[in-house]
């Protein structure tokens, strides 16, 4: 963190690696400076959270709640923090259930499909079913 230092003397200073001509201010790296403290450079009382951190500490609705939208790595961080601490199953088996469903999804495989995909499926199905019935009957009836 660099903070100014003013030169009061009547002779060159030396911080660090620069020069500071007498009665003039440069911007010097505050840890080059003698009585140097690191608690007067106080750092934010406020420091971000890991949202992982915020979830294990709220309630069991909010966590749950919150699976869903989480990040791949989010929900393993998640999940190793259950693990370990082995408190709550449920959240064990519904980060499990959220990273099969993402890896599945991933994947194309068959399981990822929604119920609207299911029904979509079904009505094409039946549509080629019926073209295909219609074709050979045409067939039949020529020969």
């Amino acid at each position: 963190m660099k903070i100014p230092f003013y030169n009061d003397s009547e002779h060159y200073k030396t911080v660090g690696t620069q020069l500071i001509p007498p009665g003039e201010t440069r911007e010097v790296d505050a840890t080059m400076l003698p009585g140097y403290a690191a608690a007067e450079l106080a750092l934010d009382d406020v420091a971000p959270v890991h949202i992982v951190d915020s979830l294990l500490a709220g309630s069991l609705h909010e966590l749950l709640s919150a699976i869903p939208v989480l990040a791949r790595e989010d929900l393993e961080l998640l999940g190793e923090r259950e693990q370990a601490e082995g408190r709550r199953k449920d959240v064990l088996s519904a980060v499990s259930e959220r990273l099969l469903t993402a890896a599945s999804e991933a994947l194309g495989l068959p399981g990822a499909r929604s119920d609207e995909q299911d029904d979509e499926l079904s009505g094409e199905l039946q549509a080629a079913g019926a073209d295909a019935a219609e074709t050979a009957a045409a067939k039949g009836k020529k020969k």
